[in-house]
């Protein structure tokens, strides 16, 4: 009776073991996104987000052999919410920052676009600078990098939005004088909705370094994260990445 019970306990462990260390294979993480974000992120008809960021986030899960799933939220409190455990990483055209490091961490950097100024394209010659700015009324997306530096840096009446769409709306409607916004994107909504009548003007005026943040405790998914982004840079992948939605073919 003994013996048999001794034989149940060891296979029990043994089981135990097999489980611990195939786990990791069998783990989905769950990956936070805006998908108010064109080019980088968005939701098509069939309600898939697609983008730059979920073909980027798709071949490093491959190449680093990890599974995930997409879980669209709002960017307002995205990093408490991946800091307090809700998702295991973000991937949502965040800027890397020293405040933001400090509740999580982010891989290396995987796409710098700086901010610009889009105006209606009627105002391009009298809005064409920072300078020009104060005293105007400027949308930005609430919490994003562009509100933090806009307001630091400027005199100009900060107007939030929830999504970067709305404060391009509200430029076409002439209740905001211009947008201040990472240029890939702001380009990519106007080219998409030339009825708003905006433009780019000027040149970048910062640098934004894309990271993908992940929960401080998961460093193992940071680890292959980094070793699936190192991966698609070395043979090719990310390049037909970007040039799928940044080629000008």
């Amino acid at each position: 009776m003994k013996k048999t019970a001794y034989v149940l306990i060891s296979l029990l462990v043994v089981l135990v073991l097999a489980s611990c260390a195939t786990g990791g294979k069998n783990v989905v993480y769950k990956v936070g996104t805006n998908a108010e974000y064109p080019p980088f992120e968005s939701v098509d008809d069939a309600g898939n987000v697609i983008g730059f960021d979920a073909d980027i986030m798709n071949a490093i899960a491959e190449k680093a052999g990890f599974k995930y799933e997409f879980v669209n939220t709002r960017w307002d409190g995205i990093f408490v919410a991946l800091q307090s455990g809700e998702f295991d990483a973000v991937i949502s055209a965040a800027t890397i920052t020293d405040e933001r490091a400090e509740i999580v961490d982010f891989s290396d950097p995987y796409f710098n676009a700086g901010q610009m100024i889009a105006v209606r394209v009627a105002d391009k010659d009298k809005i064409s600078s920072v300078a020009d700015l104060d005293g105007l009324k400027v949308g930005v997306q609430l919490g994003t990098t562009g509100d933090q530096w806009l307001s630091d840096n400027t005199q100009a009446e900060v107007v939030r939005y929830d999504e970067i769409t709305l404060a391009f709306q509200a430029l076409g409607n002439g209740d905001v004088d211009a947008v201040f916004n990472d240029g890939p994107t702001s380009s990519d909504i106007i080219q998409a909705n030339p009825e708003i009548g905006a433009t780019l003007v000027g040149e970048p005026i910062t640098d934004e370094f894309y990271g993908i943040a992940v929960n401080k405790e998961k460093g193992d998914l940071l680890e292959m994260i980094n070793k699936g982004l190192t991966d698609i840079r070395a043979d090719g992948t990310y390049d037909e990445i970007y040039n799928k939605w940044f080629g000008t073919d």
